[in-house]
């Protein structure tokens, strides 16, 4: 489906509150958890995107039976992972790699059951072997094209072992596999990666009970967790996305006037990095942490606020930020485009094996709005200065976070812009055009 964007007609010194998306990564794993345990679990305002769809059809497909109350509830009723069924359909995780890699580590140790793992074909491109590999070190049973590398992956449970993984980049899906694994093996698993990686699997851990331990040595963390641990049922309420609020935080920093508000953001160091980037880049930018209003929450939240009409300047992201902003490039260099001044983004191989080239398709998508940019390897320098966007067309090739970066980039041009493939956005954030035309009203 094509959408055409401009800015809007008008605007005021209104202040509007958005409710952006919930959190992708926190759904995934409450849907996962609550899978894996005995008994009756909650989930309240789950983000019901095509991801954490897939998510939820792969347990399914196991025995567990999940019923999906519209966005305000998921109760997922559970006989526990020994009670696990063998699915009599492959286990479709659609187009998203979160699904197909955490899952991965659950079913490696699900003894005397076989499963078919598939994706999309964008999923299909992307790379398996980073938890294959560790997998298979444990004892795990995986077999695919390229030695493991690419969907479809054949998987025959076995007993797992616990091992100590070295793994070269901070990566949270990774990490969160090899501990899902892990849970399953006598003994102690101990994943050892940079630092700076989101944290959540670890969060959900100790908050069930489980005995893990992590140890932060210069550039490096460690995570140990001895197995085996049986997880609980939980009644947990879902933060909104710091992901998804990014949109909106550029968006009302390149307001003329005017104010966004955002409640309920996840207030997680692993996951806020694009905040201190915004605030290094314009005043306009607070963020208020609410520990009465986290009550309940599965991680405490926060109140994001971005005032118009504030100073924009140029700025550098290291390398060693990446981890906890990597989904927020794109948006990033959005605001980048527009800032008094370069800005260096460095560092950002990682974006390569997503959705997308997201490296490759962002500096598409500067380019079509006459933005001044050079992708020099895996670095992006974008000269800033932006003033009059030019009317473009851009297919964000099924990538979801590129077309809502089109979208926020198309609301500052005076004609109408051209979205390709528009509701791919679907996948993380399903309101995104709903809450976008709420801030029309300014």
């Amino acid at each position: 489906m094509k959408r055409y964007l401009q800015a809007p007609n008008r605007s005021s010194a209104a202040t509007i509150s958005i409710m952006a998306g919930r959190d992708k990564s926190l759904t995934h794993r409450a849907i996962m958890f609550s899978s894996l345990s005995e008994g009756r679990s909650q989930i309240h305002h789950p983000l019901l995107g095509a991801d954490c769809l897939s998510t939820i059809s792969c347990f399914e497909a196991l025995g567990v039976k999940i019923d999906v109350h519209g966005d305000e509830k998921v109760e997922v009723l559970s006989e526990g992972f020994a009670k696990f069924r063998q699915p009599t359909r492959d286990l479709d995780c659609g187009n998203s790699g979160t699904t197909a890699r955490l899952i991965l580590g659950i079913l490696a140790a699900q003894k005397n059951l076989n499963f078919r793992l598939i994706g999309d074909e964008s999923l299909s491109k992307r790379p398996m072997k980073r938890v294959v590999i560790p997998l298979r070190k444990m004892g795990a049973s995986i077999e695919g094209s390229d030695d493991g590398n690419f969907l479809p992956l054949t998987i025959k449970g076995q007993t797992l072992h616990a091992e100590t993984h070295q793994v070269d980049k901070a990566s949270a899906q990774v990490k969160s596999c090899l501990l899902l694994a892990g849970m399953f093996s006598d003994g102690t698993t101990r994943v050892s990666l940079p630092k700076g990686s989101r944290d959540h699997t670890e969060r959900v851990l100790q908050k069930m009970g489980a005995k893990l331990e992590t140890r932060v040595e210069g550039d490096l963390e460690e995570i140990a967790l001895t197995g085996p641990f049986k997880t609980k049922s939980m009644d947990v309420k879902i933060p909104v996305d710091p992901s998804s609020a990014a949109f909106f935080a550029v968006l009302g920093i390149l307001l003329t006037e005017g104010r966004i508000e955002m409640p309920d953001v996840l207030d997680n160091a692993t996951r806020t990095g694009f905040m201190k980037v915004l605030a290094r880049m314009s005043q306009g930018l607070s963020f208020t942490s609410n520990q009465a209003q986290s009550i309940g929450f599965v991680e405490p939240v926060g109140l994001l606020a971005v005032q118009g009409g504030m100073p924009l300047v140029g700025t550098d992201i290291s390398e060693e930020e990446i981890p906890s902003l990597v989904d927020e490039i794109p948006i990033l260099a959005v605001a980048a485009a527009f800032a008094k001044g370069p800005s260096l983004f460095r560092g950002l191989s990682e974006l390569r094996v997503k959705e997308s080239d997201r490296l490759m398709l962002t500096g598409e998508l500067l380019k079509a709005s006459g933005a001044d940019f050079e992708i020099r390897g895996d670095d992006l320098w974008i000269a800033g200065g932006l003033k009059d966007v030019t009317p473009f067309t851009f297919d964000p090739e099924g990538d979801h976070r590129l077309a809502m970066s089109a979208a926020i980039l198309a609301r500052r041009c005076k004609k109408p812009c051209c979205i390709l493939d528009s509701e791919c956005v679907r996948v993380s954030f399903p309101n995104f055009y709903e809450a976008l035309g709420a801030v029309d009203t300014f």
